[in-house]
C-alpha cells in the first residue's frame, strides 16, 4: 500500500527488550558474583561480577548506537519528505510560470485563436447570470458583444428571446430559473460563483426562502463532492493506483481546510514518493529496452513534477543522448524541461 516508509520503530523497540533482557542477566551474573565471594569463592565470584558490569556496558553501547542511528534514519526521512513537499511546490510554480511564458510568447491574433472558445463559452456564462440576476441592460450589451465580435448570430437570437421571457416571467418563475442557474453552477464545481451568485440573488429576492436556503444547499452539494473525492482517494491508495490518487490530490486542494489537509498530510507524502518511484521505474524500463520515445516522455514527466529530486538530475543529463537515439532533435525537449533554478 502507498504511504510512508517504515520508520524502523519495530528495531528500535527490540533494541530496548535486548537492553533490559542484558541488563537482568548482568544484575544477575553480578549478584550471584557476590554470592559466591561472601562463601568463600572470592575469584570466581569477582569474575562473575566483571561479567556482569562488562555486558551491561557493552549493551548500554549497542543500545545507544541503535538509538542514534534510528535518529539519524528519522532525519533522513524527514529531509525526504520535506524534499518531497519543495519539489511540489515547485513543480505547480513551474506548471504556471510555463503557462504563463507560453502566452506572453503568442502574438495577439494567436492569442484570440486560443482563447476564442474559452472567451465565449465565459461570455455565455456571464450573459446567463446577468439574465438571472435581472440585469437587463449589461445582458442585451453582452449579447450585443457576442452577436457582433464573436459572430454567433444564432446563439445570440436563442438568448436575446431567453432574455425577452425572463423579463414577462412571473417571481416565481424568476426564482425557479435561479436556483435552476445555482445548481448548474454546482454541478459544473463552481462554488466560488455559486455562492457569488446567492449574495446578488438575495439581494433581488429579498425574503424569498428558497433564495435564503441557496447558500446551504451549496456547502451541502460541495460538502458531498469532497466526502466522494475523499472516498475515491481512499480507494485509490488503497488499491496502489498511484496515478488516479496523484490526480485526485490536486482536485482535492480546493476542498480542503488546513487541519484536514494536516491529516492527510503523510498519505500525501507517501503518493508523491510513490509517483516519483514510478516515474522512474517507467523511465528504466522504457530504457532498458530501448523504447526511447517512451523513456524520453517518462524522463521529462519526471523532471517537471519532480524538479529537485536527485533523479531530475541524472536524467536530464540522459535525455540528450536518448533524443539522439530516437532521432528527435536535440532541442526538441528543451522548450518543455523546466528553466534553470525552477
Amino acid at each position: 500500500m502507498l504511504g510512508p516508509p517504515a520508520q524502523h520503530d519495530s528495531i528500535r523497540r527490540l533494541a530496548a527488550i535486548a537492553l533490559t533482557a542484558a541488563t537482568v542477566a548482568s544484575l544477575a551474573a553480578g549478584v550471584y558474583g557476590i554470592v559466591l565471594s561472601v562463601q568463600g569463592d572470592r575469584p570466581l565470584g569477582l569474575g562473575f561480577v566483571g561479567a556482569g558490569l562488562a555486558g551491561l556496558l557493552v549493551s548500554v553501547l549497542l543500545y545507544c548506537q541503535v538509538v542514534l542511528v534510528h535518529k539519524f534514519v528519522n532525519y533522513a526521512y524527514r529531509a525526504y519528505d520535506a524534499l518531497l513537499e519543495a519539489s511540489e511546490l515547485l513543480r505547480r510554480q513551474e506548471e504556471h510560470g510555463r503557462v504563463i511564458a507560453e502566452n506572453s510568447n503568442l502574438s495577439d491574433w494567436a492569442k484570440r485563436v486560443a482563447y476564442r472558445e474559452k472567451d465565449y463559452e465565459f461570455l455565455r456564462d456571464t450573459i446567463q447570470g446577468a439574465i438571472v440576476r435581472q440585469d437587463w441592460e449589461s445582458a442585451e450589451h453582452l449579447i450585443h458583444a457576442l452577436e457582433s465580435e464573436f459572430g454567433y448570430h444564432d446563439e445570440a437570437a436563442h438568448l436575446r428571446e431567453k432574455l425577452g421571457q425572463a423579463r414577462r416571467a412571473t417571481t416565481e418563475e424568476r426564482i425557479a430559473a435561479a436556483t435552476a442557474r445555482v445548481e448548474s453552477l454546482c454541478q459544473q464545481r463552481k462554488w466560488l460563483q455559486a455562492r457569488t451568485e446567492c449574495t446578488r440573488l438575495s439581494a433581488i429576492f429579498p425574503g424569498q426562502s428558497a433564495i435564503a436556503a441557496l447558500p446551504r444547499e451549496i456547502e451541502r452539494r460541495r460538502q458531498e463532492v469532497k466526502q466522494q473525492l475523499l472516498k475515491d482517494y481512499d480507494q485509490a491508495v488503497r488499491g496502489e493506483d498511484v496515478d488516479h490518487a496523484h490526480r485526485l490530490l490536486f482536485e482535492l486542494d480546493q476542498y480542503l481546510d488546513p487541519k484536514e489537509a494536516e491529516a492527510l498530510k503523510e498519505s500525501a507524502r507517501g503518493v508523491f514518493r510513490a509517483r516519483l518511484e514510478q516515474l522512474k521505474a517507467r523511465f528504466t524500463i522504457a530504457v532498458s529496452y530501448k523504447q526511447f520515445p517512451s523513456a524520453i516522455e517518462a524522463g521529462e514527466r519526471l523532471i517537471r513534477e519532480f524538479p529537485n529530486s536527485g533523479y531530475a538530475q541524472e536524467i536530464s543529463k540522459l535525455l540528450p543522448v536518448l533524443r539522439q537515439r530516437a532521432g528527435q532533435p536535440p532541442d526538441h525537449v528543451a522548450a518543455s524541461q523546466p528553466p534553470a533554478g525552477s
